[in-house]
């Protein structure tokens, strides 16, 4: 039967003082509307389907030079692995005796209803900042990117052999100025899965709080902060949009985006958090309420992030 909210007070604690109606004021720090950060962090789509599938795919190699009379060689793109989205079940729900709801003295009862919607919310943001917080792990539930790697890899392989296409987006470094120097140089030096020139251009700083200062000062400051120098804080050109995200949870942590139309970490959902109000399915007149949503992340491509320190 689960979990039931009754009128079978714990007169050893405080729970006894609700049934006799003499408590003024309830004092609820979880009674609050949703905090929720992840939309600034991924591509937030939705979706109708169970499961999504990308594919990897590299356009026509560079163009060669021919000898006269040469043929001219016929290219075709490459086809490379995929990634699979699946869908992820997500549910809560709180049942109420009558008799609870009949005698108590406190609508609890809407207190909690209520509450679905913020729990359901938010569990739905820890789950997509995990990518975040454990962007050097394979064993995530989201599961890897198209070269079977962590979303910040020292190593990771584009689709082309060579080197020209591999990258490393993880610096593990403290944000100072030379790191955001770096990861701008990362960002500028972008290459496509063939090898060729893409570059991008770093569109946001996300930070635990703990970096808020210093974030600050090396995005605000005329001359570059922390050295007796006159040398001119080239930073703020970079228009960086900084993001103060209490989800990161790393006091260290710290790493920059390129929102662009290459950009691939998502999240996919077929289903916003719904309620649901019924009667118990039994003689007891009880009341139940449930709440339910489907939602999956992960990422295929990480060269538009690029982590600075865990």
């Amino acid at each position: 039967m689960g979990t039931v909210i009754t009128t079978r007070w714990d007169t050893n604690s405080p729970q006894y003082l609700l049934k006799d109606g003499i408590i003024r004021n309830i004092f609820d720090t979880t009674a609050r509307e949703a905090k929720v950060f992840y939309k600034t962090l991924v591509n937030d789509k939705t979706t109708k389907d169970e499961w999504i599938k990308d594919l990897r795919m590299a356009g026509l190699e560079e163009a060669s030079e021919l000898a006269e009379g040469e043929n001219i060689p016929i290219f075709k793109p490459t086809l490379d692995t995929t990634k699979t989205y699946t869908q992820r079940q997500w549910g809560g729900g709180v049942r109420m005796t009558h008799r609870m709801q009949k005698f108590n003295k406190y609508d609890l009862w809407k207190r909690w209803v209520k509450d679905l919607a913020k729990i359901q919310k938010e569990a739905k943001d820890v789950e997509v900042h995990v990518l975040f917080n454990s962007p050097t792990s394979t064993a995530l539930t989201a599961g890897t990117g198209f070269d079977a790697l962590a979303m910040a890899s020292t190593a990771h392989t584009g689709l082309v052999s060579g080197t020209g296409d591999n990258y490393s987006n993880y610096l593990n470094a403290a944000l100072s100025v030379a790191a955001v120097e770096d990861a701008r140089y990362y960002f500028a030096t972008l290459l496509d899965d063939n090898g060729m020139y893409i570059g991008a251009n770093a569109t946001h700083l996300v930070y635990n709080p703990n970096l808020h200062f210093t974030a600050k000062q090396i995005v605000g400051s005329d001359y570059v902060p922390f050295e007796e120098s006159n040398t001119i804080n080239i930073v703020p050109e970079m228009k960086l949009t900084l993001y103060e995200d209490p989800r990161v949870t790393s006091t260290t942590m710290w790493f920059m985006l390129a929102k662009n139309d290459k950009y691939d970490i998502n999240v996919f959902t077929a289903q916003e958090p719904d309620l649901e109000i019924m009667d118990a399915p039994d003689t007891t007149r009880d009341r139940i309420a449930t709440s339910l949503q489907y939602f999956t992340c992960g990422w295929g491509d990480a060269r538009m992030y690029y982590l600075g320190r865990t």
